[in-house]
């Protein structure tokens, strides 16, 4: 009976452990997560600066209602803009790393202001990351309705 229960203990503490062990991000993924929390604040507050840094030069933005836009555009877009965003939060994340290459999704939930008018979003979306000289930038984004 002791030798069960001893068993067991050491068991559930192999488990603990391992699960602990699981969730700690290496390098590579910690900087993703940042990149992303970056751009999140970026969003809120039109960093064309820090769009500049966050983006791939190829940049694909897709929007869920079908448009495309480029660096350039979604940089001139985003930051153009004269609607609020009051809150922005990116949950239910999740990434994976291949290589030089990170695809990450998560949903968009937002609320924003123009003209004295509240509106609210939420999409899934899906990024693709690449790792451009040691700093991941958003290669491509397409978003869907949910």
């Amino acid at each position: 009976m002791r030798t069960i229960l001893l068993s067991q203990i050491f068991l559930s503490i192999a488990l603990f452990l391992s699960s602990a062990i699981g969730f700690a991000q290496t390098p590579d993924e910690a900087s993703l997560s940042q990149a992303i929390e970056s751009l999140r604040k970026a969003i809120i507050v039109k960093d064309r600066n820090q769009f500049e840094a966050l983006l791939s030069d190829h940049l694909s933005y897709g929007h869920s209602a079908g448009r495309i836009e480029t660096k350039k555009q979604f940089i001139d877009v985003a930051t153009a803009s004269k609607a609020i965003t009051k809150s922005l939060s990116f949950t239910e994340q999740t990434q994976n790393i291949v290589g030089n290459n990170a695809i990450a999704r998560l949903i968009y939930t937002s609320e924003s202001e123009l003209d004295g008018k509240t509106s609210t979003t939420k999409i899934g979306v899906l990024m693709v990351y690449q790792n451009e000289q040691g700093a991941w930038k958003l290669l491509a984004r397409q978003a869907y309705r949910l």
